[in-house]
């Protein structure tokens, strides 16, 4: 019996210290964590974006640069997407030349596990919110319908449309932390011969969320303090083995959970209408 193990990075926000983003801490606890992944041996890293806070292009090339350094000494192959902060001065083409992989959408096989790598239009502004650009919807219901196994979906945003209650950021503005097509994008995932479970960041804290049968898991930040008052230095680890899918956060909000890593789509019923409505009938 294998198992694959993945270490998981996301929100790093490299920068200046901003609301509650400690970003001047950013690349000492990156280095720490590069050390601990590379002392413990996984399969792979995978970083869902928002690697720096923006500022203009040519902080931002540098900002990026200082983030990609620190990658290119993981010992394992590392995979990325990039966020909003990521594209809000540069565009995706720069974020791939400065790290020299791809962070376009992509089916990969990392140890025995396919991992569907989906990056659609992340461009964020408070008048606009976060929407899908032409062809996004199709891009992935192309990739989650090229196979019917089990399928890890990681985006840098949720896809679970989950509450927003007593987030800072994302309470009072929850346009802002998923997309506007999220009935839309639901249906792809349960539409999808695979059986799903999706990973993302962007939100700032860590949650689960089970929508249509399919586990959406949230990574905190690195160096978000809106929680626990200090940078939440967070990283996860996720295990598959056999039918089982093992999800940790390490740091000061450590988070440990079990979920069955299903082999067939689970299908719910859908949801009943208003009672209203059943009284009518």
């Amino acid at each position: 019996m294998t198992t694959t193990r993945i270490a998981v990075i996301g929100d790093i926000h490299h920068g200046q210290d901003t609301q509650t983003k400690r970003g001047s801490m950013a690349l000492p606890l990156l280095e720490r964590f590069v050390a601990e992944i590379n002392a413990a041996g996984v399969d792979a890293v995978i970083d869902l974006g928002d690697r720096i806070s923006d500022e203009d292009p040519e902080r931002d090339r540098l900002l990026q640069s200082d983030v990609a350094m620190c990658f290119a000494t993981v010992a394992v192959a590392h995979h990325h997407l990039s966020g909003n902060h990521d594209v809000a001065c540069l565009t995706l083409a720069d974020n791939e030349a400065i790290f020299d992989l791809p962070s376009q959408s992509r089916t990969l096989i990392i140890g025995d596990l396919r991992c569907v790598f989906w990056q659609p239009d992340v461009r964020l502004t408070r008048a606009r919110g976060l929407h899908l650009s032409d062809g996004d919807l199709d891009g992935l219901a192309d990739l989650l319908g090229q196979d019917e196994r089990p399928t890890l979906l990681v985006s840098h945003v949720p896809l679970s449309g989950h509450a927003q209650t007593g987030n800072y950021y994302f309470e009072a503005n929850p346009g802002h932390a998923t997309y506007a097509e999220i009935a839309e994008i639901r249906k792809v995932i349960a539409d999808a011969p695979c059986p799903v479970v999706a990973l993302a960041g962007h939100v700032h804290w860590n949650t689960l969320t089970t929508v249509d049968g399919t586990p959406h898991i949230t990574l905190q930040s690195l160096t978000e303090t809106f929680i626990s008052g200090e940078p939440a230095e967070s990283f996860g680890v996720l295990e598959v083995e056999d039918d089982e899918l093992r999800w940790r956060v390490l740091g000061r909000e450590p988070v440990s959970v079990a979920l069955p890593w299903r082999k067939a789509k689970s299908r719910w019923r859908a949801p009943l209408p208003t009672f209203t409505a059943l009284e009518a009938t």
